[in-house]
């Protein structure tokens, strides 16, 4: 291909060029420049907020320590002890799969359980409702009476509503356990 132009304006086209994708370049590197900046400025303010959190700890820290740091200590190893004291009382631990088992072991012949509820009370023992059917009212007293036997629970009640129908009685056992 033949060139035309001369030598020395092909030369100043070269350095126009050269000279428009600097600054081409130099523009889009301040744009990027300046998101960047901004992205950041969140994370500098945050930053800044740790850090006056973390020196008004540590003063407190400091005046804490000068104060009298022995009393604290031996009134935070009282508190540590009585805490240790709450976790070190032994209370007897209930599985529901354990009460399950153990209601349905009880379970006679003409006894059909088609419901268990389990409701866990705070700092009390599991509350058990067993609901069912039985087959007369000889077997639901069977039924109640074993499970009064079981060393599980504590009290066991059967509302009187439930005996009054002679056959094919739907219950429901209240229990606590121990």
């Amino acid at each position: 291909m033949f060139n035309l132009l001369p030598q020395e304006e092909q030369q100043a086209i070269n350095r126009e060029y050269r000279l428009r994708l600097a600054a081409t370049s130099l523009l889009f590197l301040a744009a990027l420049s300046a998101v960047a900046s901004v992205a950041l400025l969140p994370s500098l303010f945050l930053s800044f907020q740790k850090e006056a959190v973390i020196l008004k700890r540590a003063d407190v820290l400091k005046a804490e320590i000068a104060t009298g740091g022995r009393d604290n200590s031996a009134s935070l190893l009282k508190l540590t002890g009585q805490k240790a004291a709450v976790f070190k009382e032994e209370r007897p631990v209930f599985y529901f799969y354990e009460l399950i088992r153990d209601i349905t072991r009880q379970k006679t012949a003409g006894i059909k359980i088609m419901g268990v509820s389990i409701k866990r009370a705070e700092g009390g023992s599991p509350a058990v409702a067993v609901l069912g059917v039985a087959k007369d009212r000889e077997a639901l007293l069977s039924f109640e009476r074993t499970l009064k036997r079981e060393k599980t629970f504590a009290e066991v009640s059967v509302p009187v509503s439930n005996f009054v129908s002679a056959a094919d009685i739907n219950f429901s056992i209240m229990a606590k356990t121990k």
